[in-house]
């Protein structure tokens, strides 16, 4: 595994257990040893049973690509999203019920999506008639990128529907790699609607579900349970919130260059003072705007009809060489070579 910017946030052990639980699960249903996914990455199956386990980002990765080689081009992130309930995010799950209205419950989901595990980072775009719940994958791995948009749409779908009820339906899904051998079970667990080689990965709604008053909602209830989630993980959220918030910031402004300034001012802080604030938790600006421009580049290079030029400018880059500079020292690859592994990939299934 090359080198890389993230190499530093790969290896801290923020990371819950309940997605390697529930893949465990999957895989042990599918005739795959769990304990054989496990062996020697420094846990056992039984102690993903602990909520207070914590695990990082490079054995998460180690053990969903032991899966997805277990059980190729089937798959196995949708499977793992529609095994899910609510009760699999323990005390968030528990919240989310209570909450007063979707919209609240997804902001909910947005603040303590780092206590469930996944390795994703989502945001709701509201508008008049669509809102899109849109999400990225911070890893720069093709597969475990794909892997866990899957396993997150799956899991919304399910999530929402125990909220609200079985009519809940998507308007449609995008997603920015290119349709797989198994869209079948794409359809099958999300629905018809589907669009593949988009820019971005988003579940799609009517923005009238976002005001729906919840059935279980509880206010005296939901107060003591936020402070119960709030303390529970408040040992990492200062950490992964600073680090999510930056994050975002710069993709929206990946297009435009991304200046660290413009960010800083979103973020109603001086430049220096996000140096600083960064410099804290062990990290810098650049480091953070090249992890997430290199896992943007390895989305959309699932993409096999997406201009190598289309995805330089979509990443802020003011002409292609400088992208395929960067690619280049971000992996030892041209952006065409791993590209042509991708589809020589999916040709194969």
């Amino acid at each position: 595994m090359p080198s890389t910017p993230i190499d530093a946030q790969f290896d801290l052990a923020l990371v819950s257990p309940f997605l390697l639980q529930t893949l465990a699960e999957v895989a042990s249903d599918k005739g795959v040893s769990s304990e054989r996914l496990c062996l020697g990455l420094g846990f056992t199956v039984e102690e993903l049973q602990d909520p207070a386990q914590r695990i990082s980002y490079r054995q998460a990765v180690s053990m969903i690509q032991r899966a997805l080689e277990a059980l190729p081009e089937r798959g196995l992130g949708l499977w793992v999203g529609a095994h899910n309930v609510l009760g699999t995010l323990g005390l968030l799950g528990h919240v989310l019920s209570l909450c007063k209205t979707l919209r609240d419950a997804f902001e909910v989901g947005r603040r303590f999506q780092h206590t469930t595990g996944g390795m994703t980072v989502c945001h709701l775009l509201e508008g008049p008639e669509e809102s899109f719940i849109e999400v990225e994958c911070r890893l720069p791995y093709a597969d475990i990128q794909i892997f866990a948009v899957e396993e997150f749409f799956a899991s919304v779908l399910v999530y929402n529907r125990a909220l609200i009820g079985s009519a809940f339906q998507p308007l449609r899904f995008e997603f920015t790699h290119a349709a797989p051998s198994y869209e079948a079970e794409y359809r099958r667990l999300l629905g018809p609607e589907l669009r593949f080689g988009c820019l971005h990965n988003r579940m799609v709604i009517a923005s009238q579900w976002l005001d729906l008053q919840l059935p279980s909602h509880q206010p005296v209830a939901l107060r003591q349970a936020l402070n119960l989630l709030e303390a529970e993980s408040a040992s990492v959220q200062q950490k992964m919130g600073l680090l999510e918030t930056v994050e975002r910031a710069i993709l929206r402004d990946l297009p435009l260059g991304c200046p660290i300034d413009k960010v800083a001012a979103g973020l109603n802080m001086s430049s220096r003072t996000l140096r600083r604030r960064l410099s804290e938790h062990g990290m810098t600006f650049d480091a953070l705007l090249e992890q997430v421009r290199r896992a943007r580049a390895t989305s959309l290079l699932n993409n096999p009809d997406m201009p190598i030029e289309r995805i330089a400018e979509a990443l802020g880059y003011s002409d292609v060489r400088g992208f395929r500079r960067a690619f280049k020292r971000w992996t030892g690859r041209s952006p065409s070579a791993c590209r042509d592994d991708v589809v020589a990939s999916a040709q194969s299934a």
